[in-house]
């Protein structure tokens, strides 16, 4: 859903309100409570004297709202600058920086920030099924973010340098997170979680560490020099376009991140690959994702508590 789709179906506070609890009851409202079915419609004002709309459980009489133990929690932000927000994170390939939807949507630099990462938060994958499991081919490589630092050597350089392992399914899925560095016992861990026995053939490059941690049947092994002179299967050109599309959107968009929240970013750009040929339904799948996911303080986001 693009911007012109959102202004014209989210005109009113209202509308979009409806389809919030659309999108979070499809079969009627029920009590977060008991589950109870029979609840009542309350017209009120909320703390800053704006009309409120909320619900009463016929059976516990538990007040509650639309948005009351979601990602939306305890937001004084209008719903209409919500849904811009969250179809500006569908329809930027290379991601889009807090800056910038502050912007769009005319609110500090710093509700932006909170803003943008509740919605990765939405984005995070639970439970996802293994990369590989209907036979298909994977690429596996990492990937290096930052390092420079000025007049401190090559080695502090090197040392600041954020290692990404990358997971990719030919002409499917990518998973991307950051790892502590690329020695077995950082890789191992993601691997066992997230490559299916099913897969077919597991491609690396020529790193000696996947040697052990992968089956020596389905693993084959590339370099990156002959990859430039030659065309074939045998490559891991799928997972570095990944790499490199997520590097642009650093350069072009973020310019900097820290390591605090990287596995955020990666998380917001797999999803949004993942679901590269579900454009004209993302803004929906990304609603019922918020509403689902469960609320995140700021102090929360920003380390002061855990």
């Amino acid at each position: 859903m693009n911007l012109i789709s959102v202004a014209k179906n989210f005109a009113t506070e209202d509308q979009a309100l409806d389809r919030l609890i659309k999108s979070r009851w499809p079969d009627g409202v029920k009590c977060l409570a008991c589950n109870h079915a029979k609840v009542y419609a309350i017209a009120t004002k909320g703390k800053t004297g704006k009309p409120c709309r909320l619900f009463e459980c016929a059976e516990c009489g538990l007040h509650f709202s639309a948005t009351t133990g979601t990602l939306f929690h305890d937001s004084h932000l209008p719903l209409q600058k919500w849904f811009i927000a969250m179809a500006l994170m569908c329809e930027a390939k290379k991601g889009m920086s807090a800056l910038q939807v502050s912007r769009h949507i005319g609110v500090p630099y710093k509700t932006a920030w909170y803003l943008c990462h509740r919605i990765r938060k939405a984005m995070e994958e639970l439970n996802s099924a293994p990369l590989g499991g209907q036979g298909q081919v994977l690429e596996i490589d990492e990937a290096y973010l930052g390092g420079k630092k000025l007049r401190k050597g090559v080695k502090a350089g090197k040392d600041a340098k954020i290692a990404i392992l990358g997971i990719a399914e030919r002409g499917g899925r990518v998973h991307m997170q950051r790892i502590s560095n690329a020695q077995a016992q950082s890789i191992k861990p993601v691997l066992d979680e997230k490559l299916s026995p099913d897969a077919s053939k597991v491609i690396t490059d020529s790193a000696a560490v996947y040697r052990w941690l992968l089956p020596a049947e389905k693993h084959e092994i590339t370099s990156h020099k002959d990859e430039l002179r030659t065309v074939g299967e045998l490559s891991t050109k799928t997972i570095e376009g990944a790499f490199s599309l997520f590097k642009r959107g650093i350069v072009g968009s973020y310019h900097k991140l820290s390591k605090d929240h990287i596995d955020s970013y990666l998380q917001e750009f797999c999803w949004r690959y993942n679901r590269r040929k579900m454009q004209p339904w993302m803004f929906d799948t990304l609603l019922r994702e918020v509403v689902t996911k469960k609320p995140m303080t700021y102090r929360y986001l920003t380390r002061e508590v855990f």
